[in-house]
């Protein structure tokens, strides 16, 4: 189903298309940014409850800088001060938070109004094209995203991209989830299980990870037996307080490019269980330290932590450290496919 979803500041009309399943489960992505606006699940109650974060019409997502919903690209996460060196070539990206490259700056693709390939009952697909040096970086990319809802309540989001130049490709959602409701408060008492042994500790307040794979064992890292985010959020950590909480990448257990289970979040208030599977090499863990207070759907209130992300990724910053061929390195050749899908299934308990 597609609706109208307002007008850019630049003039562009902009739709918003919905998809559903046979259980009730539906979602819906609009052409700004191929954002996921809001996402229906069934809960406890028998009813559904939107659990993502967002905006009313696309003004809203114009206005703020919270990401909520978008795609990010070409490139996720932080590159420090801004730098990418290729073949020899240092190229220079916005410095847009702390001095450092986020979430490809000005001209990321978020801020872009994509093309939509295809759409039926279940599923919708979206293209755009990042220009030759549009962020700083080499190459026209085209980009093509897939979501898709499954009779199974899993959302899937599948990614593509190309481009005719040796470039940076690293792709993900920033969607942030409250499986309370997108204005259910705050998601501290929300239980969550983390397949990963290690994390990557961050230099400074900057945001920017050590080269390290760190044992989370021992740590407030720790969340391979469940525990509720909250309780070691306000911990004396010095990793917590240089992000205000939980704002790092954890390297998922098992071998990258292949699918493989990472989270688990369960919500009592709801019933609510989401796991999140991915081929990625690792996801960031961010818990709405600075969302800020702000209106969001319908008029509800949003504040610090009141969502949380699971951005599956690279390594932020691998561009600068992990060798160029490796199945964890971001850097692509020119007319080299990247890939990559993502799951969010949902079910009552």
């Amino acid at each position: 189903m597609k609706k109208d979803f307002g007008i850019t500041k630049n003039g562009e009309a902009v739709s918003a298309y919905t998809i559903s399943n046979s259980s009730g489960m539906s979602a819906t992505i609009t052409s700004y940014g191929a954002t996921l606006v809001s996402l229906n699940v069934p809960d406890k109650d028998g009813g559904t409850r939107d659990i993502v974060l967002g905006y009313d019409d696309v003004k809203g997502y114009e206005a703020n800088g919270t990401y909520f919903g978008a795609i990010i690209g070409r490139n996720s996460n932080r590159i420090c001060e801004g730098k990418v060196t290729l073949d020899g070539v240092t190229y220079q990206m916005e410095q847009n938070d702390n001095e450092n490259n986020l979430h490809s700056g000005a001209a990321g693709v978020d801020k872009k109004v994509w093309t939509v390939l295809s759409e039926d009952d279940s599923a919708v697909s979206f293209i755009c094209k990042s220009n030759d040096m549009e962020q700083g970086l080499p190459g026209n990319v085209t980009i093509t995203v897939n979501y898709r809802i499954t009779e199974a309540n899993e959302l899937v989001i599948t990614y593509d991209a190309v481009s005719d130049k040796k470039t940076i490709i690293n792709l993900t959602n920033h969607s942030y989830f409250n499986l309370n409701g997108h204005d259910g408060g705050s998601i501290e008492g929300h239980e969550l299980q983390l397949f990963a042994d290690c994390y990557n500790p961050v230099i400074d307040a900057k945001s920017i990870p050590t080269e390290e794979n760190a044992p989370v064992d021992g740590t407030v890292f720790d969340f391979r037996t469940p525990k509720k985010i909250g309780t070691d959020i306000e911990a004396e950590e010095q990793q917590l307080k240089f992000v205000g909480g939980y704002d790092h990448n954890y390297v998922i257990n098992g071998k990258s490019g292949n699918m493989r289970p990472f989270a688990k979040v369960y919500s009592e208030d709801s019933g609510i269980l989401m796991e999140f599977s991915s081929d990625q090499t690792g996801t960031q863990l961010y818990t709405g330290n600075f969302i800020g207070d702000q209106k969001g759907k319908d008029g509800a209130e949003y504040n610090k932590r009141s969502g949380f992300c699971l951005e599956p990724q690279y390594i932020p910053n691998a561009m600068n450290f992990v060798p160029e061929g490796s199945i964890d390195s971001p850097v692509f050749d020119a007319d080299e496919r990247y890939h990559s899908e993502s799951c969010f299934k949902f079910s009552v308990i």
